[in-house]
């Protein structure tokens, strides 16, 4: 073979190699090309820059350490943030929060401007913050009033509810401290007069007891009770009535006895059996030269038996 011949196979062979290159397995080199188009088309995608609108993310306020808010500013804001679609697809509007830094302020009224170059975007753990940025945040302003925070003692008042067994009444409450310390806003703390507790049930009740351990429950949420609970005396009683009776044996301070017609006030069960011969009256001279009538009774009753009234 020469030369010729060997270099006219060799250019046949590459015509060969060539052409099923181009035009062998159409369908295979087409489906590689739409594969590889694909893949890279989702990866652009997902790196492209995008925007989502997440509503009613949490907007936390920076303040003075001896400062708290008065007023009642939104908690909640509408945010549109930037970044790439495979970040944003992953976030949540309760996954994310703004803060804004207030805590150089003084006292007074102010409206916040909000604006993605003063606020720091809190974002949750994994995603990082260099691919997701604030764009635009609604509203754009807040209305803000701070306050000096302060601390107050208050007189507990304990609060009754239901009704006791008939024929027994409330004759006393008191809650032990008496007194409790709370903390807030000047003007909120100034405007309380005193911190009610939780309430305290009655129904059914015919005895004196102790409820332990009773929550303050300021309704004020600026508020906040440093002592949190107390414990509350209940003193019931039977139901006390008048009843007048007449021709009760009296003796003046002269030694004179005459009879007088009295109005005392007991338990209803003692008072409802009581006699004018079970008590007298006598009238004592005191040190200013006045005389004070003064009841005597029976053993039994010292005690639960008091005189309203003598006629004459």
């Amino acid at each position: 073979m020469t030369f010729r011949d060997v270099e006219r196979d060799a250019v046949q062979m590459g015509r060969r190699w060539l052409h099923d290159l181009l035009f062998a397995d159409w369908g295979l080199k087409l489906l590689a090309l739409a594969i590889t188009l694909g893949l890279w088309f989702a990866v652009t995608g997902q790196r492209a820059p995008t925007t989502v609108r997440l509503r009613r993310v949490p907007l936390f306020f920076v303040l003075p350490p001896d400062m708290e808010i008065s007023n009642e500013p939104r908690e909640e804001v509408d945010v549109t943030l930037r970044g790439s679609k495979n970040a944003l697809d992953s976030i949540k509007a309760s996954d994310v929060s703004l803060s804004y830094d207030a805590s150089s302020y003084r006292p007074g009224e102010r409206v916040v401007q909000l604006s993605p170059n003063n606020i720091t975007l809190q974002l949750p753990e994994g995603i990082g913050s260099g691919g997701v940025a604030v764009e635009r945040i609604e509203p754009g302003s807040v209305p803000l009033r701070l306050e000096r925070r302060i601390e107050r003692d208050l007189a507990v008042e304990p609060r009754p509810e239901g009704k006791l067994l008939q024929g027994y009444e409330l004759i006393g409450i008191e809650a032990l401290p008496a007194r409790v310390r709370v903390r807030g806003p000047e003007s909120h703390v100034n405007a309380l007069e005193r911190a009610p507790t939780e309430t305290i049930l009655l129904d059914g009740r015919t005895e004196n007891f102790t409820a332990s351990q009773i929550a303050i429950d300021i309704q004020d949420h600026k508020i906040v009770a440093l002592d949190t609970v107390v414990d509350v005396h209940v003193k019931i009683a039977e139901e006390r009535v008048t009843k007048r009776l007449p021709g009760v044996a009296a003796r003046a301070a002269d030694g004179s006895e005459s009879r007088l017609t009295i109005e005392v006030r007991g338990a209803r069960s003692v008072v409802e059996t009581l006699r004018a011969a079970d008590l007298s009256v006598v009238f004592d001279t005191a040190a200013d030269g006045t005389t004070r009538p003064r009841l005597l009774l029976p053993p039994n009753l010292e005690g639960r038996i008091e005189l309203i009234s003598i006629n004459p």
